[in-house]
């Protein structure tokens, strides 16, 4: 009983925010034409129930950070640019997710440590210290995947733009509003960067650390081959794009083959038994108990 209590007091939480979240969701927008359209918009706030969870830890936030040196601040940094900056996210706003669930999760796990369920209090409180950096880092991995999957379509397009005719430069920003994603982007980045005044090489180096994909990363690198040697462009993006389609076909013959006794050990320890019970069991209704 205390166990069930300790785990009601758990999930009051969670449950309390989902439902302010549905409520203030579900409020009609505002008919007066006079009102301006800002407060009708609210930003987006980063992580699960963050409009709730950020602004109680924002007062805190100072205190999360002043944790972080300066290489821990700068891995942060790019950590958050590998995920895209979802909803606007800066170090500080990560402070405050962070600082937030620490608070929420860490009040309740005090509670149930009081109520001598140490074991799920503890468990509370580490899902607090956690759960800012597994949000971040989940959205980066899809993020990658993103970006791996759709390069070779990329350098296809790309690779016909610039055999037309098109310069570099433009056929890529041709190219990336065309095929809008999380790859355009990072192109569209490193074009605001070139617009400004930033030397290609040093635009498309800051692509490649800004992302941990191996496919990325070696278009980076046969890009700045291409500019110093002088060779032509468009057979090089048509060699990445086939070496690239060649990767991705060999990843995924490596993750089926990896599937497969994953599949063999479902098969074994979970429908392998129910079916032996199942047939059994119509052998001995079957024959009116008489099977044994």
């Amino acid at each position: 009983m205390p166990l069930l209590l300790a785990l009601a007091a758990g999930l009051t939480v969670p449950l309390f925010i989902w439902g302010y979240q549905l409520r203030t969701a579900g409020r009609p927008a505002p008919t007066d034409l006079a009102e301006p359209a800002a407060k009708a918009a609210k930003p987006e706030e980063f992580g699960p129930f963050g409009g709730v969870i950020n602004p109680i830890g924002r007062p805190f936030a100072p205190l999360v950070a002043a944790t972080l040196s300066g290489a821990g601040r700068s891995r942060l940094r790019r950590r958050i640019d590998r995920a895209g900056r979802p909803a606007g996210l800066t170090v500080e706003g990560y402070a405050a997710n962070k600082a937030g669930n620490i608070l929420i999760y860490g009040s309740v796990g005090v509670l149930g440590i009081l109520a001598g369920q140490s074991m799920v209090g503890g468990a509370l409180f580490i899902i607090g210290l956690v759960q800012t950096d597994i949000v971040l880092w989940n959205l980066s991995r899809e993020r990658q995947e993103e970006i791996q999957k759709s390069l070779p379509d990329f350098l296809d397009v790309l690779t016909v733009t610039v055999s037309a005719g098109l310069g570099f430069r433009h056929a890529l920003a041709r190219v990336a509003d065309s095929m809008p994603g999380a790859l355009s982007d990072e192109m569209k980045t490193a074009l605001r960067q070139m617009d400004l005044g930033t030397p290609l090489r040093e635009a498309f180096e800051g692509l490649r650390q800004r992302n941990d994909s191996e496919a990325l990363a070696s278009f980076v690198t046969a890009i700045l081959q291409a500019e110093e040697l002088g060779s032509p462009l468009a057979r090089a993006l048509s060699e990445i794009s086939t070496d690239m389609r060649r990767d991705a076909f060999q990843n995924a013959r490596r993750r089926a083959q990896r599937a497969d006794p994953q599949i063999t050990l479902i098969v074994t320890f979970l429908m392998l038994p129910a079916m032996m019970a199942l047939v059994i069991s119509i052998m001995y209704f079957g024959t009116n108990g008489s099977f044994f």
